[in-house]
């Protein structure tokens, strides 16, 4: 309900005239209930789940384009589109429209507002980025822990009954998953709360990006191909295709969370492996068309191995996020605060100290896995084994195990662009371009790879970097805050500090999200002491050799001085004995009579 009487009345506490959006809403809202007015957020919905869809069942019928159709052998008859509407709507009745009046109470605590003025342009498209930067990242975990075993078999398995999906399929799904999906959907307003109209654009234009996605089509004129980490129909139709065997394409949207944490390569692996195996068929068959999949979406990330010849960028670009965050905390906001005096300057004080502390740890621990070698194969180290027998000094099968074992990694392996046997545990990174002893991954940010001899560092790196982006997106949101409301507010930094202020929050908002994901992920590799690189071999090696105790592993990367835990140092009794922390003293030779422990 609009607190003015009249049109008048309004446009005198505005101080200025209404627009002429403002003027037919107040004509509209104004003698409404703020309950009444939330509870049109129903009947958005049933239009949006009803109507957007129709064009792809119209398509879909005519098969005039068919030859955008990501699974073209797939077809389906209005009799079962229209039996999927029926079942959406029935959870529609009985599930979301239940959930959309019992959450009124929330909607009134975030303080969502119905009343004027309007929101302007460039507040509506300011929340809609942060709405679905946050709902994407929290999908994402929660879309993934639905395909754990249990999640599967008890909930996300009827969402993926149609393995090629229909625009009436994105909102199909068991009834908990509606509901756990709403947390997502809702936690943007929450953060950032804006005016009702912002909401319900906000839930239109996400539902009809769903739609989009599950529509089965991949038109090379859509609109959202211009938006950078766009996921798509294409990349969405393959998760559907593999169904439950999917371990990869979580994203809602955007693909950058599937590419921080490395579940997009078993995607595109699988997708290039499908791509040979269906036209070779096809080809046999004497045919050149094949069923899928045609394209592969575009991986704007295939770039970052260019970062091999343009390395320092990385470096340049984090220093650049780092002097951009301290701008907008010590500059333009808490330094400042010194000066006010009191409770003002206390609390600037105590921000500012624990600021500056973890700046220093962070740039400590992030510096040293930049300049620390990983640990590479001492040159021309070869396993105590009886090999000589074999012609040439070399291996039967080229990067092949020699002994046996669960999983290649646990036996002597022969790295053919190194020209050398390479230990257990160690990989050939392609962009290092050599092999690394107990190689994790090969991180751009820090443009080196993560292994045996920096791997505590990255760890530390990670730890810092939640703490201090999780410091600094608190102290900010105060005045984030104040960049949604056009209420008068004792704020003394300037409107350029305060969009800086905006910028930073949203940047250090994310980055505490997505290192947060990506911490838990190494803590419970550390506990199993296992790299990513096994965790993704853990089809083929289950029972991991080194898992020797959480205790244990533990030290094998922090080492047993507690003292030392939380810096990228080590002791000189840990220095000494590394190579047998990490899992690496094992037997070895190499041309120079070096052992291997001497690294």
């Amino acid at each position: 309900m609009i607190p003015f009487p009249t049109i008048e009345d309004a446009s005198v506490a505005l101080g200025r005239n209404l627009t002429w959006f403002e003027t037919v809403w107040f004509e509209y809202s104004a003698t409404k209930s703020n309950f009444y007015v939330y509870c049109h957020t129903i009947l958005l919905l049933f239009l949006v789940f009803s109507l957007a869809p129709l064009p792809f069942v119209f398509v879909e019928l005519t098969g005039w384009f068919d030859r955008f159709k990501i699974q073209p052998n797939v077809k389906y008859s209005l009799s079962e589109m229209f039996r999927c509407y029926k079942d959406v709507m029935k959870l529609f009745f009985l599930v979301v429209g239940t959930l959309q009046l019992v959450t009124y109470p929330s909607i009134q605590m975030v303080g969502i507002r119905s009343g004027l003025p309007l929101p302007s342009l460039m507040e509506i498209v300011a929340q809609l980025v942060v709405y679905f930067l946050i709902e994407d990242y929290t999908n994402y975990w929660i879309h993934r822990l639905l395909h754990c075993k249990w999640g599967y078999e008890k909930i996300h398995r009827i969402h993926h009954e149609y393995t090629s999906p229909i625009g009436y399929a994105s909102p199909y799904a068991h009834w908990a998953e509606i509901l756990i999906l709403g947390i997502p959907t809702f936690l943007g307003p929450a953060v950032a709360p804006g005016h009702i109209m912002t909401f319900w654009l906000w839930i239109s234009l996400r539902q009809i990006e769903a739609i989009e996605t599950h529509s089965g089509y991949d038109f090379p004129w859509s609109l959202t191909k211009c938006i950078p980490f766009y996921g798509g129909a294409e990349y969405h139709d393959y998760h559907h295709y593999v169904g439950g065997k999917s371990q990869s394409n979580f994203a809602s949207v955007f693909t950058y969370c599937d590419y921080i944490y490395g579940t997009d390569k078993g995607y595109r692996i699988h997708k290039k492996l499908l791509h040979q195996k269906i036209k070779m068929e096809a080809e046999e068959k004497g045919g050149t068309k094949y069923d899928y999949p045609r394209t592969m979406a575009w991986n704007v990330f295939k770039f970052c191995t260019a970062l091999r010849a343009l390395g320092s960028i990385m470096i340049l670009v984090v220093i650049g996020i780092i002097g951009f965050t301290y701008y907008a905390v010590v500059v333009a906001n808490y330094g400042p605060a010194l000066l006010l005096g009191g409770f003002d300057s206390l609390v600037a004080l105590l921000v500012l100290g624990l600021f500056h502390f973890l700046l220093i740890m962070l740039l400590w621990s992030y510096f040293s896995v930049v300049v620390t070698d990983p640990g590479g194969v001492p040159p021309g180290w070869r396993p105590e084994l009886d090999i000589e027998k074999n012609e040439g000094n070399q291996p039967a099968i080229a990067d092949q195990s020699l002994s046996v074992g669960g999983s290649s990694s646990h036996g002597v392996r022969y790295c053919r662009k190194c020209n050398q046997y390479k230990p257990p545990r160690s990989h050939h990174c392609s962009v290092c371009g050599r092999c690394i002893l107990k190689m994790d991954h090969h991180c751009v940010w820090v443009v080196n790879c993560v292994g045996a001899m920096n791997y505590k560092s990255f760890l530390l790196f990670l730890f810092y970097t939640f703490l201090e982006t999780t410091v600094v997106a608190t102290s900010l949101f105060p005045v984030f805050l104040v960049f949604f409301t056009d209420e008068e507010a004792d704020i003394t930094v300037s409107p350029g500090s305060l969009a800086a202020t905006f910028v930073a929050f949203v940047l250090n908002i994310a980055f505490a999200l997505s290192v947060l994901g990506f911490l838990i992920m190494h803590i419970l590799l550390v506990a199993r002491n296992s790299t990513t690189i096994e965790a993704y071999e853990k089809y083929t090696a289950p029972n991991s050799p080194y898992n020797l105790g959480r205790k244990t592993n533990f030290e094998q990367v922090f080492g047993r001085d507690k003292m030392y835990w939380f810096v990228p140092l080590y002791t000189e009794d840990d220095m000494k004995r590394l190579p047998a922390l990490r899992g690496l003293d094992f037997t070895s030779r190499s041309e120079e009579s070096e052992p291997l422990q001497s690294l």
